[in-house]
């Protein structure tokens, strides 16, 4: 529960003393610090979600081998540009004196103290980064709708209830509401525990599958077969690999957070291990299923067996339990900021408008376009390749201005470099993806 109160902002920090050399963790106001064995598996149970099981698709849009090399370095970069916000964030907390800063916040700090030329834009990016936040956790849960909507279909379809993917889409608006209702966080505790432990459940049916027939690699699954679904599949390995918001309140969870970072830290090593499991889970899937692969590897599961439906059935459940968790971070993230502009005596009526909003405006973007695989490239090439990598790299470019940037400006080239990467892949996966939407 605490990644989400962290995520939607109502973790407290405190300041610091102006004594002596100030380290920031020191000054962290952590009620339950997480040992480093726990927090590696908060990391890798935030990773194994709806993006695991679309990776099978995404290796099919490349071929085996340039999957490989992809999404190792689509790994790399994301785990690089998140080690550098961190290692950012944490010197704008030495020089402000404070246990933490916020990524919205940190971003403000950053610009208003980089080139003049940018220093205009710093409260225009301050809110612009707690939008794209916003628009991620919105993102997830249109991704959601579908994916709990296109699951249950197939099961019911089997058993003799065939009716639209959309009617699927109306029956979940009515629970997801009240689930939406209920204000209290700790009280959805019970359902994250349950939706941890049958997502667990239903991944090593799903790979019972993959591994149950002898493995043929034919010629044509080796080999990428066009170069426009580079972008999709770069959008869609973000979406699986990057969870920047369980992230960051990870380490500023942890009881030793610079055992978080480095080349050998807790990071580097639990986003090595995710990107290995998901390259088997790609290649194999691709390989038990070829060109028939469909946007997530469940609904590729046989239909008039009892195994698949139940796997099918587990991370439908699963997801549908996690959605009013992602809700949470969006609506808190915006009630915060309306609450302030409210009377007192509309507050109680509004907050309501606002929980149930949070779920129909999704539910609506999910009945107008009921297409899985696009809309998980979508949020993931747009959402994401800001928060991981451009706004890291715009922070820590101003952090260092005019002296820091080293010998030979290197972290400036390193910087700009980082910033073309990630608006090249914003661009170019966000371009694909709404031509596939249009299309479909």
């Amino acid at each position: 529960m605490f990644i989400y109160e962290f995520m939607s902002g109502v973790v407290d920090t405190i300041k610091g003393t102006d004594e002596g050399d100030f380290d920031p963790h020191k000054h962290r106001k952590v009620e339950k610090p997480t040992t480093y064995s726990e927090t590696m598996i908060h990391l890798m149970k935030g990773s194994l979600g709806a993006g695991v099981l679309a990776m099978p698709s995404a290796v099919y849009r490349l071929g085996i081998i340039a999957s490989l090399f992809g999404l190792l370095l689509v790994g790399f970069i994301a785990t690089y540009c998140i080690l550098l916000l961190i290692a950012a964030q944490y010197e704008l907390c030495k020089r402000w004196r404070r246990g933490y800063i916020p990524y919205a916040k940190s971003m403000l700090l950053a610009v208003r103290d980089g080139p003049p030329m940018f220093r205009w834009t710093a409260n225009s990016l301050y809110y612009f980064v707690e939008i794209v936040l916003v628009l991620w956790q919105l993102g997830i849960c249109v991704i959601f709708f579908v994916f709990v909507a296109e699951n249950m279909k197939q099961v019911f379809d089997f058993h003799g209830y065939e009716v639209s993917l959309r009617m699927h889409l109306c029956y979940l608006l009515p629970p997801l509401i009240l689930l939406n209702l209920v204000k209290d966080l700790k009280v959805m505790t019970p359902l994250s525990t349950v939706s941890n432990i049958v997502t667990i459940l239903g991944l090593i049916l799903v790979f019972f599958y993959l591994i149950e027939d002898d493995v043929n690699i034919e010629k044509d699954t080796l080999y990428m077969k066009k170069y426009s679904a580079i972008p999709i599949f770069i959008g869609t390995a973000l979406y699986a690999l990057e969870a920047v918001g369980v992230v960051l309140a990870l380490e500023y969870n942890m009881e030793q957070p610079k055992r978080f970072v480095g080349m050998f830290g807790l990071f580097s090593i639990g986003m090595f291990s995710i990107t290995i499991l998901y390259l088997v889970m790609g290649v194999f899937g691709y390989l038990k299923y070829g060109e028939d692969i469909k946007a997530t590897i469940t609904l590729n599961l046989p239909q008039e067996q009892k195994k698949a439906q139940a796997a099918k059935i587990i991370f439908a459940v699963a997801i549908f339990l996690t959605f009013p968790l992602q809700n949470y971070v969006a609506y808190n993230m915006m009630w915060r900021k309306l609450q302030k502009m409210i009377p007192p005596t509309q507050q109680t009526f509004l907050d309501y408008l606002l929980r149930i909003g949070l779920v129909v405006f999704p539910w609506l973007l999910a009945v107008a376009i009921p297409h899985l695989g696009p809309f998980i490239s979508l949020f993931g090439a747009f959402c994401l390749s800001l928060l991981t990598v451009v706004f890291p790299g715009i922070m820590d470019l101003c952090l260092w201005y005019p002296d820091g940037y080293g010998l030979l400006h290197y972290k400036y080239i390193r910087d700009v470099l980082i910033i073309i990467v990630g608006f090249a892949c914003l661009l170019s996966g966000v371009y694909t993806s709404l031509q596939e939407i249009a299309e479909t």
